[in-house]
């Protein structure tokens, strides 16, 4: 658990603060920047592309067609084909909405396309210096399964396009669905993998299964194990906890060091905050620009955005 290298700086979802959302776009700014990787969402069309997008539908605040803004939500991406999915720009949140104001350094950006995981891999490859490290998101939810793609399917062809790439030592496979860093190391136990928690503001989201237990905890509920999320993890198999900054102490720093999990939390914007979590020696911490660390930040007017728990339908 202790740290002797600086903590890794990781571009949240293509560094969304200022380039369009898991992008190549941004892929490619990001590659630009002093950082150590991206972060990605990823999720599985029709005919079994891995793509990178946060929402399971197009949200009508930040995706036209033929130049022309949704008027209401977008199909679901499991269901549109890689082909149709591309016919959509998703470069530029709606003018005026409250989605854009969330994100004043963000600038628009015309025909920006879902892109698929082997491109934003390929990308990496090509990309001069050190590798650069890959955090894959793979969403899926147990309490709405119609709508997200199956744990199996996505993380198996994850790890597959992982694999064509040679990427396995600098990709991290993580899920707030704890099914799916289980099926990773069984899949491939040398890819990286760490366990997002649910903050505790959105724990009331959650509904339980007949027993009690929560359906994202995969069989390791921490009501079995001390109230400790962290506990869990660590019984569940897993290498690092995920959180929300807000929700990294000193104290629960202490307890990962005990059950040997590092660190890594999510959702940072503010320079304050990111320099709070390097002080507590955290494994990464994964941001979303302009603000990149102690020493890397790029200086930007006004207020910065932060990311909302889930895009605006």
């Amino acid at each position: 658990m202790d740290r002797l290298a600086p903590s890794l700086i990781i571009a949240g979802a293509t560094g969304y603060g200022v380039w369009p959302t898991n992008s190549l776009e941004g892929t490619l700014n990001c590659l630009a920047q002093p950082i150590d990787g991206i972060e990605i969402d990823v999720q599985m069309t029709a005919d079994g592309h891995v793509v990178a997008h946060h929402d399971y539908h197009l949200s009508r605040h930040a995706t036209r067609l033929d130049g022309d803004w949704l008027t209401a939500r977008g199909p679901l991406l499991k269901s549109l084909t890689l082909a149709e999915l591309q016919g959509y720009d998703v470069g530029t949140p709606r003018p005026g909405s409250d989605y854009a104001s969330r994100y004043p350094y963000r600038a628009p950006a015309d025909d920006v396309r879902v892109p698929t995981l082997p491109t934003l891999l390929n990308s990496l490859r090509a990309a001069t210096g050190p590798r650069r490290w890959l955090y894959i998101e793979i969403k899926t939810d147990p309490q709405d399964p119609e709508i997200s793609p199956g744990a199996e399917a996505i993380t198996e062809a994850s790890i597959a396009a992982v694999e064509v790439a040679g990427w396995e030592a600098r990709t991290k496979i993580i899920a707030f669905d704890w099914k799916v860093p289980r099926l990773s190391r069984q899949r491939n136990p040398a890819i990286a993998t760490a366990h997002l928690t649910i903050p505790a503001a959105l724990a009331g989201s959650v509904k339980p299964l007949a027993g009690g237990d929560s359906p994202w905890a995969d069989g390791a509920d921490p009501r079995h194990h001390g109230g400790s999320d962290l506990a869990a993890i660590r019984v569940h198999g897993g290498m690092e906890w995920s959180p929300h900054f807000t929700e990294v102490t000193p104290e629960r720093i202490a307890e990962a060091k005990d059950l040997g999990l590092r660190v890594g939390p999510w959702g940072l914007s503010a320079a304050e905050d990111i320099d709070r979590m390097l002080d507590l020696g955290v494994f990464s911490v994964t941001v979303s620009g302009p603000a990149w660390g102690r020493g890397r930040a790029v200086p930007a007017p006004g207020r910065s955005g932060r990311r909302p728990w889930s895009e605006p339908r």
